[in-house]
């Protein structure tokens, strides 16, 4: 019997399976983290707008509720445009600065609730405006909202250009065949 002696062979043999392991390696922990962290944040942004649209129907009640009482200036309420604020800012964000209506017809496709979600988001909006305006026309000052005041503007200069989108509420409804109980 003889002995294979292909020394050569076995050298090619071993750099090609090292080869094959550092690609392994290479796509395990550079790669595949990758597109798993693209995936994730695709889905963690989607479960976060899933709950802004439920939270926005169940809240439908209290923004027809505090609109019908002229929008009493007091610190709850004042937490209420903070929180209110600041979410319909990572609303704009998340979006990239898409229109207002293409936003309206993405999720309300997949809402359980979409014409809660977009009439509580049209209804958010007018109570963020009349409350921005009441505590400027009548001066009501906090320690709270001095304190928010900056972040408070920064996100209304975020959200401006949804400001002047206000009639894409209108369009959507109209689209839907819905009656809207929102006037902006």
């Amino acid at each position: 019997m003889r002995i294979i002696k292909g020394t050569n062979y076995w050298r090619l043999l071993s750099i090609i399976l090292m080869f094959m392991i550092f690609l392994g390696l290479y796509y395990f922990f550079i790669v595949y983290p990758k597109d798993t962290e693209k995936a994730r944040l695709a889905i963690a942004e989607e479960i976060l707008m899933a709950s802004y649209w439920q939270n926005l129907s169940y809240k439908h009640a209290l923004y027809k509720a505090l609109l019908k009482q002229n929008v009493p200036l007091n610190p709850i309420n004042d937490e209420i445009y903070f929180d209110d604020l600041n979410r319909f800012r990572v609303l704009y964000q998340s979006g990239d600065g898409e229109k207002l209506i293409d936003t309206l017809n993405r999720y309300s496709k997949y809402s359980v609730y979409q014409d809660k979600s977009v009439r509580g988001l049209c209804l958010q909006l007018q109570f963020l405006q009349l409350y921005k305006d009441k505590i400027k026309r009548e001066q009501y000052h906090t320690e709270r909202l001095a304190r928010w005041q900056n972040i408070n503007d920064q996100n209304w200069e975020t959200v401006s250009p949804w400001l002047q989108q206000k009639d894409a509420f209108n369009q959507f409804f109209k689209s839907k065949k819905m009656q809207a109980d929102c006037f902006l």
